[in-house]
């Protein structure tokens, strides 16, 4: 049988099978198929309709058993003919829709809260750009260094506009902590504004970056101290317990 011959219940059958073994990553046996889906097939059907998929190359039997598996071509035939016409319950939908706006949310009250308090501790405005958010804090912080209007135009244009600068930042920063003095920076900003800034791994695995910005005249070493420092809890996930906990 040829692979564009399948019919509509040995791609059912097919597709049962990826299901299975995806979940259990056990041969998939006739006798199972014929209890746990309904087919309204008979088991002995079933393996007959098994062998056909078996010739067209689609599963195969590991070893001496009566299961099967899905082949390399299977698996693509799955995902290219069959997946599109899987689809969610409405259940489903619902509960990933809830878990993802729950990411979010939760991202959204890190992002805040860590702009808030590097803000505050460096006593200069500061960012976080994290999957799904981007929070700034203490642009007052700004306006109260003295710097000129021009300078305060360049940091409220930066942070009005960071998360179109996402794309800009993240990419140059594979890790560690950097500082951009002026004209150094990979964004316009004035000359006499510094930037620095720290790549941050999440629990998670996803990376986002944090940062302070403002006069020239701040001071680096604390400043540095301070996103190297956050970088590590969020890193152990620490900061993200406190964070996520305080805020409930």
């Amino acid at each position: 049988m040829h692979i564009s011959h399948v019919t509509a219940r040995q791609a059912k059958i097919l597709a049962a099978i990826v299901k299975e073994y995806t979940n259990k990553s056990e041969p998939v046996g006739s006798e199972m198929l014929e209890h746990e889906y309904e087919f309204g097939l008979s088991s002995a059907t079933i393996r007959n309709e098994m062998k056909a998929l078996e010739r067209a190359g689609l599963i195969a039997q590991p070893y001496t058993s009566a299961g099967r598996v899905p082949t390399d071509v299977g698996y693509r035939y799955f995902i290219t003919q069959l997946m599109k016409h899987v689809e969610l319950s409405s259940r489903e939908q619902q509960r990933l829709q809830a878990e993802i706006r729950k990411l979010q949310e939760q991202y959204h009250a890190l992002g805040q809260s860590i702009a808030r308090l590097l803000a505050d501790s460096s006593n200069s405005a500061a960012f976080a750009l994290l999957p799904e958010a981007t929070a700034t804090s203490g642009f007052g912080n700004i306006v109260s260094s003295g710097l000129g209007q021009d300078n305060l135009q360049s940091v409220a244009d930066f942070l009005d506009n960071l998360d179109q600068k996402r794309k800009v930042l993240l990419p140059k920063h594979a890790g560690g902590t950097k500082t951009f003095i002026g004209a150094d920076s990979p964004v316009r900003l004035s000359r006499d504004v510094s930037m620095i800034v720290s790549q941050v791994k999440l629990p998670d695995g996803k990376k986002g970056l944090v940062g302070i910005i403002g006069s020239k005249r701040m001071k680096y070493a604390k400043n540095i101290s301070l996103l190297e420092y956050v970088s590590k809890l969020l890193s152990g996930a620490l900061l993200f317990t406190i964070i996520l906990h305080g805020s409930q």
